[in-house]
């Protein structure tokens, strides 16, 4: 999945579209993510007269399909406040920061060290690495 949980997305399509938000759920088996405060949805609770519970209206956040948020970046922000959504890609994180196309490049740039390679999310646009 190209999001993780505490990323900051764009929403693409449906009612909040264009709009930020922080990821707080991830399913990973059917491929959907819940933002914070967006998509929200109305859950009645019923009055329990023996526990004493009053009903209520509850506001929640659904699922939206992953496919419809994508990564957001603030170095690619528009001059006309408009929101930019970001595209990645997988690169590798080797010796000293620098990133690599191939995981083999990065395990090179150790030299003697022990390879520590990690694969990061790199945004192709503006250049930003998301860890």
């Amino acid at each position: 999945m190209h999001v993780k949980k505490n990323d900051k997305v764009v929403i693409l399509t449906g009612k909040d579209r264009d709009l930020t938000g922080e990821i707080i759920a991830v399913d990973r088996e059917k491929n959907r993510v819940k933002v914070a405060r967006r998509n929200m949805m109305v859950k009645h609770r019923r009055p329990n007269p023996i526990t004493g519970e009053s009903g209520a209206r509850i506001d929640t956040e659904n699922w939206i399909h992953a496919s419809n948020v994508s990564l957001y970046s603030t170095v690619g922000e528009d001059d006309d406040q408009r929101v930019v959504p970001v595209r990645t890609q997988k690169r590798w994180k080797g010796f000293g920061g620098e990133i690599f196309e191939t995981e083999s490049a990065a395990v090179e740039s150790f030299g003697d060290k022990p390879p520590q390679v990690k694969k990061v999310r790199f945004a192709t646009k503006t250049g930003e690495v998301f860890e």
